[in-house]
């Protein structure tokens, strides 16, 4: 608090010099006009009938993650510059969701974004730094229909470091290529890097087709190099003013990953249908269908009948907003493995969830 003041205190020194200029006084108000500051925080509350989750973050579950206890999904504040040539962007986050998908991977777990561009001509950019992923049509809550992932982002990169090249080749079409410290690292945890490619065509307002993919050796180092690629594909559609539709498909393949056959190769896939309709511009309602399927394990984790992850999910969620930036949200979903997949609670291979949660951006 005290290092603030001082802060302020040059500022304001700075500012009201006496013999001071007006034009110098223009001078400082028009830089200051390329800063913006926001702030967003989301609440939770999740229960479900999957009671051997207790005090951990439960399985499939990166968004709302901890089981019947209120709390905060994510707590951010952002600056922001922006002008013709410069741009940068910081963003410090504290709650479940860094906790969760930071913390595992990162020593950075309080930085959502770092990152700094430069535009040496018209629509092309350099940025470098901590990133959010390109990769995947979800991310935090405010961006979503729901306050939880579908099963396929759950194992998508949730962050990225490195280098960015973005250019506007038009309206209708935009491409940026990644030059990456891994897939969901900040920290390199290899000697190797992995690149990645967004393209993204808009033919009119309610159509929008993207790609996505990442690729590199992602094994620790140490361990023998195992090229993955993954490849992202979302399709959004607005069809009326009261229809929001999303479609995602995932297929990824690594090499040499193969549970039964160490030299053969392994793939993985997921596929995410959304709708929502908009009774009003306050209340809405959502529907979300996914499937997602590891059964070498490349991105999940071994089961006890020997496989990977193979499940299916059901989502349906209601929305208040009483502002244009508030959301109060209540959301059921119904979350089911293979049958040999007895993961959850008493020896079951299903689990049902109830999530209420208020999120505001300012």
């Amino acid at each position: 608090m005290k290092s603030i003041k001082i802060i302020l205190l040059i500022f304001s020194v700075i500012y009201f010099i006496p013999g001071k200029s007006i034009s110098q006084e223009k001078d400082i108000l028009s830089y200051f006009k390329n800063f913006s500051f926001s702030t967003y925080v989301d609440a939770y509350y999740s229960y479900d009938d999957d009671k051997s989750a207790y005090n951990t973050p439960r399985i499939f579950c990166s968004l709302s993650p901890y089981r019947d206890q209120i709390g905060i999904n994510v707590a951010q504040a952002t600056l922001k510059y922006n002008s013709d040539i410069i741009r940068g962007t910081f963003t410090m986050q504290f709650g479940d969701i860094p906790e969760v998908n930071w913390g595992p991977v990162t020593n950075s777990k309080y930085i959502q974004e770092a990152y700094v561009g430069f535009s040496p001509v018209k629509n092309l950019w350099f940025d470098g730094g901590y990133f959010l992923t390109h990769i995947g049509a979800e991310s935090f809550p405010k961006y979503n229909f729901f306050s939880s992932f579908s099963l396929p982002a759950n194992y998508e990169p949730f962050l990225q470091s490195g280098f960015r090249v973005s250019y506007d080749f038009s309206k209708q079409f935009t491409a940026s290529l990644h030059l990456l410290n891994g897939f969901n690292v900040f920290e390199d945890n290899n000697k190797n890097k992995s690149g990645g490619v967004q393209l993204a065509y808009t033919p009119s307002e309610k159509l929008k087709f993207i790609y996505n993919n990442i690729l590199g050796n992602e094994q620790p180092a140490g361990f023998e190099g195992k090229t993955r690629v993954l490849n992202n594909f979302i399709i959004n559609y607005y069809p009326t003013n009261k229809i929001d539709l999303t479609a995602a498909a995932d297929y990824g393949i690594q090499e040499k990953s193969k549970l039964t056959d160490s030299t053969s190769s392994a793939n993985y896939y997921g596929v995410n249908l959304a709708g929502r309709y908009k009774f009003t511009p306050k209340y809405s309602v959502s529907l979300r269908g996914d499937f997602f399927q590891d059964l070498d394990a490349v991105v999940s984790s071994v089961m006890y009948n020997g496989t990977g992850i193979k499940a299916n999910a059901l989502t349906v969620g209601f929305e208040y907003k009483p502002v244009e930036r508030a959301y109060v949200r209540l959301e059921y979903r119904y979350v089911q493995t293979d049958a040999a997949q007895k993961i959850f609670y008493d020896n079951a291979n299903n689990r049902n969830e109830a999530t209420f949660s208020m999120g505001f951006e300012y």
